[in-house]
């Protein structure tokens, strides 16, 4: 097991305080370690189906949890929080909508986004 570093756990408290109607609950069940390398679900069920599914992982030294925010209205949201706090988005990251009406590239983009997100453990099910 990998402790989570309190940053970590600092930036999904915060999130899920300002995102669910009663927070508590959600905030007590988040993880405090969580296996190295293996996807769980972070926290579920909130406003507009809104849910964080993550790997915790030491990448040079460093621990940060790669994160797959999810929410029927906004779409997937693909990025990493650092041992310090520090959020970076990762990609490839699924889009939600094309803009420049280019339907072939979106759906593209989006199968190699989904097939990454799969190897790296997400979209299981």
């Amino acid at each position: 097991m990998l402790a989570m570093p309190s940053a970590i756990l600092a930036w999904l408290t915060e999130r899920v305080e300002g995102s669910w109607p009663e927070p508590a609950p959600v905030v007590d069940k988040l993880p405090r370690a969580m296996p190295e390398g293996r996807v769980q679900r972070l926290a579920g069920g909130g406003p507009y189906g809104l849910m964080f599914d993550g790997r915790l992982d030491r990448h040079h030294g460093r621990v940060a949890l790669e994160v797959l925010e999810n929410s029927r209205m906004a779409g997937e949201v693909y990025f990493r929080i650092w041992e310090d706090g520090t959020v970076e988005p990762l990609e490839p990251a699924p889009w939600i909508a094309y803009a420049d009406g280019d339907e072939a590239a979106y759906f593209e983009h989006n199968r190699i986004a989904y097939a990454h997100l799969r190897e790296r453990g997400f979209l299981q099910g």
